[in-house]
């Protein structure tokens, strides 16, 4: 699988949007912070026909030390959860 990264998207933005590399940067990196800053405040953040990101916290919970096979509490946690729209669900399959 192929991946890409922020640079070659800073890239295809610049060419598709006819922008210059620091314009179309100035944009990408307003739009990841505008999403961070969404979920940083528990506000979900729902861009039509991709996806919606939702923050969600992961209670604390009991497992297992792997190694030692002894119980471990395991702390509650901050993440993330995306949601694919119907659509891009659609094309996807």
């Amino acid at each position: 699988m192929e991946k890409l990264n922020k640079n070659e998207i800073i890239d295809l933005v610049a060419e598709e949007a006819h922008l210059s590399k620091v314009d179309a940067k100035a944009s990408v990196d307003a739009t990841f912070d505008i999403i961070m800053r969404a979920l940083l405040k528990g506000q979900s953040v729902n861009i039509k026909n991709f996806c919606v990101f939702e923050p969600k916290t992961k209670q604390g919970r009991k497992g297992t030390h792997p190694k030692k096979h002894v119980e471990i509490a395991i702390k509650p946690k901050n993440t993330v959860v995306i949601h694919l729209s119907k659509d891009f669900k659609g094309k996807l399959n």
